[in-house]
């Protein structure tokens, strides 16, 4: 994932194995997991231990994220958004002793910031990523609202549709502006995938007609050209009534007919 360069490494194996982090991993190579780490801790951010800690930390650092996006700051929002992300990676033994509500307050908590990390990822052209959060969020957004949904849908259209996948986004935006009627952007970006999956099917279309048909236009056109040249010199050599003109004619139209016959056979043979 671009935006991880130029942080210098160090050992996180006692992280990883104390608590191993299938969130950020989802997104983040090994080694950009820790240049994460050591940006949340260089930045003087430590994870708490302590569960209501932990999920009011992940809400400030998304907020600030939020902040950083609104002044254009995508590389920042991001790594404050992968920091706000850390925190709500629970580990699979933590996860297992928690209870339902504690469950449900880390899912209200991560999917807002999936969206979030969708519509970042889109505008650092990384649609794959984009397309992976609002996929992850959409999981796990069962008890999510109407709203949340259609924008994790609409935002993993936008990703599709990066990458010209314009019969799945369409997918999306349908199911988004069914929860959204209301939402103007959407009924837009609906709008524009349909045409642009129309476009893609008419490009395919011609595609699939055959490379070989521009040639066969050519060569009927040569062929009807060869014919009337020929029909021509024929009126003009038996109009003069003389053997003479008539041989000449004949010599005239012997190679005009040659042409046409091999063109006859390049047609019939790529035909």
């Amino acid at each position: 994932m671009e935006g991880l360069e130029g942080l210098s490494s160090d050992t996180r194996t006692q992280v990883w194995d104390v608590d191993e982090e299938p969130l950020l991993r989802h997104f983040c190579l090994e080694a950009e997991c820790e240049q994460v780490l050591e940006w949340f801790m260089g930045q003087g951010y430590k994870r708490p231990e302590d569960f209501a800690d932990r999920i009011a930390l992940a809400k400030r650092l998304r907020e600030l994220s939020n902040d950083r996006i609104k002044q254009s700051d995508i590389g920042g929002g991001m790594m404050l958004a992968l920091g706000s992300l850390h925190c709500l990676d629970f580990s699979k033994g933590q996860s297992a002793i928690q209870s339902d509500e504690q469950k449900e307050e880390v899912s209200e908590a991560t999917v807002p910031l999936l969206s979030n990390l969708s519509f970042i990822f889109l505008k650092r052209d990384d649609s794959h990523n984009s397309v992976r959060a609002a996929t992850l969020g959409l999981s796990l957004a069962t008890r999510a609202g109407q709203p949340l949904r259609a924008k994790l849908l609409y935002r993993r259209g936008l990703g599709r549709c990066q990458v010209k996948e314009f019969e799945e986004a369409l997918k999306d935006f349908v199911e988004s502006a069914r929860l959204a009627p209301e939402d103007r952007e959407i009924r837009i970006a609906l709008d524009d995938c349909k045409a642009a999956a129309r476009g893609q099917q008419e490009s395919l279309k011609d595609r699939w007609r055959g490379a070989m048909t521009p040639t066969k236009l050519s060569v009927r056109k040569k062929l009807q050209r060869c014919f009337r040249t020929a029909k021509y010199q024929t009126k003009q050599a038996l109009s003069q009534g003389a053997e003479g003109f008539v041989t000449v004619g004949i010599i005239l139209l012997a190679p005009l007919c040659a042409c046409a016959f091999g063109l006859l056979l390049r047609f019939l043979r790529r035909g």
